[in-house]
């Protein structure tokens, strides 16, 4: 029995991702979510699914997928997207809309109810780095209702987002004040930290396919949705941006990464600084 299991990993090991494989993997991903797996992905697919392979001691990527139909629960089809959909992030990155924010949006708000959107929040970071600094904004003053909402494709990421626990080498680019603030060190832990419960409450997450109905309601001031389009086709992009708009306020704003920009000037956006967008219009 362990023979059989030591030849079966080991062949996992060297398995091919078949390029009918491959886009079979495309496919299924793009239909369901509208990621498009571009020829340059791979050798990407095939390292993150390999674990899976190897987990379930499968020989090729062909089993996995036919296991993958068979799995009626879809425990298995949850694990094969987090997989493939995990994004990387940190906090305060792209750093000139943090500034935008405290500049310009934060200090107009007055006492008016907040409502902010991370479409896309992955392991948390964006979202709590809004609520810090909204936090900031408002001081020791007015107290409004603070609602930021955060979702993402990946089930895994959400969880992990909600504990608010971050290692050291996830902070490295943190401002000290910041840190002393709003997070605690774990005792128990040699590196790790804690973000406090008042910025933790500020943020209610959840899992949301982009492609599927919004649950939702608006108006948002502000929707952050920051190198996730890049992922997608033309058409997929346009049609999002188009949704996002109508889910704005009148002159809401719209984030999105630097490799992204809104191309359809018809919507109604106007360009505020790269990659931030205000919305126009009714």
């Amino acid at each position: 029995m362990q023979s059989t299991l030591k030849k079966t990993i080991s062949a996992s090991s060297q398995t091919d991702l078949k390029p009918s494989e491959f886009d079979k993997i495309r496919r299924i991903v793009y239909d369901f979510c509208g990621i498009n797996l571009h020829e340059g992905k791979q050798a990407l697919v095939r390292g993150r699914l390999m674990k899976r392979l190897r987990a379930l001691q499968l020989g090729s990527f062909s089993e996995y997928l036919d296991y993958i139909e068979r799995d009626e629960r879809g425990e298995e089809f949850g694990r094969f997207i987090d997989i493939l959909t995990t994004n990387k992030t940190s906090f305060f990155r792209e750093s000139s809309h943090y500034d935008y924010m405290v500049s310009e949006i934060i200090p107009k708000l007055g006492n008016r109810s907040v409502k902010w959107w991370s479409a896309g929040c992955s392991s948390g970071e964006e979202p709590m780095t809004m609520a810090m600094l909204l936090k900031e904004g408002y001081g020791t003053g007015g107290n409004p209702p603070v609602k930021i909402l955060a979702t993402d494709l990946s089930s895994e990421v959400v969880q992990y987002a909600k504990q608010g626990i971050y290692t050291s080498d996830k902070l490295k680019e943190m401002p000290d004040y910041y840190l002393k603030k709003y997070f605690s060190k774990i005792p128990e832990s040699s590196n790790s930290y804690e973000v406090k419960t008042p910025i933790k409450n500020l943020i209610t997450y959840g899992r949301l396919n982009l492609l599927k109905p919004w649950p939702m309601k608006g108006p948002f001031q502000i929707i952050m949705c920051r190198n996730v389009m890049i992922y997608f086709d033309k058409e997929t992009q346009r049609k999002l941006v188009e949704r996002f708009y109508h889910m704005l306020e009148p002159g809401g704003y719209l984030f999105v990464g630097h490799s992204e920009s809104v191309t359809n000037k018809d919507i109604g956006f106007r360009t505020i600084l790269p990659a931030a967008y205000q919305k126009i219009g009714k």
